[in-house]
């Protein structure tokens, strides 16, 4: 082989390492839908379309769970509340609907979809965020329980039965379009990407473009700067939800005032919990609908009776909890993937003893 060839050969060589993956593309949109911060990146030849035909989905099951439109499925089953009539839902709302009664009675109340008359007399997150008084707290505790709320499977309908109950799919609804989203990502062969939907609903998959796991940072739920972190987590693979009281409250008379109500007592939760999140591997079916409802359950019902809760799961779903003392409560293998957790904390070992 002459000089000439051997350096053509060379070349050739060269240019087929380097485009091995040629057609390949990262493509990252950022859009407000779902009341936050959507971000979509995708690797792949099909990238763009995957991203656009995902914010475009994103956009129509908005339209079916936001409370604010007057034609959207939960707006309409509030109208029609205390009427009996049945409501037609979609069927991504039936769903919805569906997985949050399985969980509202499995967790004896603790996720309940009806807290809507709760969210808003409290108002937590607006402008008008108040402590209600004792008699408006007790009439509006009177038209929240999810076995006020029916389904029809085969209608696939809806219906409330005192006026003045509501619906609120805020603990649930990103969760299930994150799902949505990574079926679409499948169809046009996206491996690698992540669906973020506010950092509180994310999903990871395949690798980053250093071709390593995903790193996810945790929030320090006691830091103002919504960047500081309690630990980096490397995902891959799976869905992660977090839910923490650092995301809307606001404070009267030193205490802390959230939005993530015990459906029970029509109150902020007190559980001794501060942050929750949770990890559903992809071997879990609608895994970023149950790592989101998950989150909400686990924070009302407490860091011992959260991660009881969580050991009785899927194997693939794992969680970590943290309590009012920065002690972190952990089930699976979460304590040995984080990564670049601060001194704050300390594992809590279920023994009396801290790590």
């Amino acid at each position: 082989m002459g000089k000439r060839q051997k350096m053509a050969a060379f070349l050739l060589i060269l240019i087929v390492c380097l485009c091995a993956g040629c057609g390949e593309q990262q493509v990252k949109k950022s859009e407000l839908i779902l009341d936050t911060a959507v971000t979509l990146t995708a690797e792949g030849a099909d990238a763009q379309a995957a991203i656009d035909e995902s914010m475009a989905r994103l956009k129509t099951i908005d339209s079916m769970v936001n409370p604010n439109l007057p034609d959207s499925d939960v707006n309409k089953l509030a109208q029609l509340a205390g009427t009996g009539k049945w409501v037609s839902l979609q069927p991504e709302v039936y769903k919805m609907l569906a997985t949050a009664q399985d969980y509202a009675v499995k967790t004896n109340g603790a996720f309940d979809v009806t807290t809507k008359p709760l969210v808003d007399l409290w108002g937590i997150g607006t402008d008008h965020a108040k402590v209600p008084s004792p008699v408006e707290l007790a009439a509006a505790q009177k038209l929240v329980g999810w076995q006020k709320l029916e389904l029809n499977e085969e209608k696939q309908a809806a219906r409330l039965q005192d006026k003045g109950m509501g619906v609120d799919l805020g603990g649930i609804a990103k969760g299930f379009a994150v799902d949505e989203v990574r079926k679409i990502y499948a169809k046009y062969g996206i491996e690698n990407g992540l669906i973020n939907l506010g950092g509180s609903s994310l999903y990871a998959l395949g690798v980053n473009k250093e071709q390593t796991a995903w790193r996810i940072g945790i929030r320090h739920p006691r830091k103002e700067d919504a960047q500081e972190k309690m630990a980096v987590l490397p995902l891959k693979d799976a869905a992660l939800s977090t839910s923490g009281d650092y995301e809307r409250f606001f404070e009267a008379g030193d205490v802390r005032y959230h939005h993530i109500f015990d459906p029970r007592t029509g109150r902020p939760a007190q559980s001794g919990a501060i942050s929750v999140t949770i990890v559903a591997d992809s071997s879990v079916p609608d895994g970023g609908m149950l790592s989101d409802l998950l989150t909400t359950a686990v924070f009302v019902l407490g860091p011992e009776q959260g991660i009881h809760f969580l050991q009785t799961m899927h194997h693939g779903i794992k969680g970590a909890i943290i309590d009012g003392r920065l002690q972190l409560w952990t089930t699976g293998d979460m304590a040995k993937e984080m990564e670049e957790v601060s001194r704050d904390f300390q594992f809590w070992q279920g023994s009396g003893e801290l790590q």
